[in-house]
């Protein structure tokens, strides 16, 4: 897509900040770099090595830090900040990272690419009015498009093989389109807002505080959302070197995880201000996000891999991707024993 040089208002400052604000960083996606910064864990623990997590805008360390969760941890934790899910699911594939969290959606898509990762943990939404309303499809507020139905023809943004993919992918097959009906626009999602408000797109498949900060502070409007499609598995995913060499770590995280989820089921006001306080977002769109984090530990076993299964069929049916993979080593249940 041709870019075009336009010259700097205040909407357009105004834009840039909210991008970085989402972003937390301006992160270089081709180049595999990202935001690091360290937590005050202790230097003991198996080995004393440090864990290195990859979180994805900063929502799970400040879950964990509301909770007390960082407080006390034996070992360093390590933090590698993403906008999203495939710059991460990259460090992980590589070894630059221990550990990360990530939709199944992406995963399926990283691993059927190659990736030598595996799936540590799980958690499934708890139904709710608010489930599935983060994960939306996104128009500008004067467009004519009025429900999914009206994409076709269109030009939709997303990241390719992300959950905005799929969630796209489940509307338009429940409403009787075909992925072929539409344009597929692959952008991240700093590029993909800007894209909309120019007019280069049409609508904006994507999640989270993104979809939080379209509808509140933007007046934009969603045309179809989560809400109306079953819920999905979200992950941690580890490779096999961390798996081998930071077991304890692994295990100790994974578990404070569990108790910090848990926490956040009569504590959401709390966690929305430490979110908003320590990513930049506006305060509303916070407490927008976590009123859809609501999830409970599942196991990781053959329901996960019909899952996955699922989405690959998927994928490869929009010619998403070649093949779909054997997932016979995709899941390491060990750590989910117990759960």
């Amino acid at each position: 897509m041709a870019s075009t040089s336009q010259p700097e208002t205040p909407r357009r400052r105004r834009t840039t900040i909210v991008l970085a604000a989402l972003a937390l960083v301006v992160l270089a996606l081709a180049g595999g770099w990202w935001l690091r910064h360290r937590s005050a864990g202790g230097a003991g623990g198996a080995g004393g090595s440090a864990l290195i997590v990859g979180d994805q805008r900063g929502g799970v360390q400040a879950l964990l830090r509301a909770s007390g969760e960082l407080d006390n941890v034996p070992y360093k934790i390590d933090w590698a900040l993403f906008p999203a899910a495939a710059p991460l699911l990259e460090a992980l594939g590589s070894s630059a990272i221990d550990i990360g969290g990530i939709g199944g959606q992406p995963f399926a898509f990283a691993y059927a690419s190659g990736a030598k990762i595996k799936v540590v943990y799980a958690a499934r939404p708890i139904d709710g009015p608010d489930r599935g309303r983060s994960s939306a499809i996104i128009v500008p507020a004067r467009s004519p498009l009025r429900r999914v139905e009206d994409l076709k023809g269109r030009r939709i943004a997303t990241i390719r093989g992300s959950a905005g993919q799929d969630l796209a992918l489940r509307l338009l097959e429940r409403h009787g389109l075909k992925p072929s009906d539409v344009t597929w626009v692959y952008l991240n999602n700093a590029e993909a807002k800007s894209a909309l408000e120019t007019g280069a797109i049409d609508a904006w498949s994507t999640w989270g505080a993104y979809v939080g900060y379209a509808l509140i502070k933007d007046h934009q409007r969603a045309i179809g959302d989560a809400r109306e499609l079953p819920g999905q598995a979200g992950f941690y995913a580890a490779n096999d070197h961390a798996i081998a060499s930071k077991r304890a770590q692994i295990a100790d995280f994974l578990a404070r995880l569990s108790r910090a989820r848990a926490w956040l089921a009569d504590h959401r006001a709390e966690y929305a201000r430490v979110l908003a306080r320590e990513t930049g977002l506006p305060e509303d769109v916070a407490r927008f996000t976590v009123e859809d984090l609501r999830t409970a530990p599942a196991p990781v076993d053959d329901s996960l891999r019909s899952e996955q299964l699922d989405i690959l069929n998927r994928y490869k049916a929009a010619g998403i991707i070649a093949k779909v993979p054997d997932l016979s080593g995709a899941f390491d249940s060990s750590f989910s024993k117990g759960q």
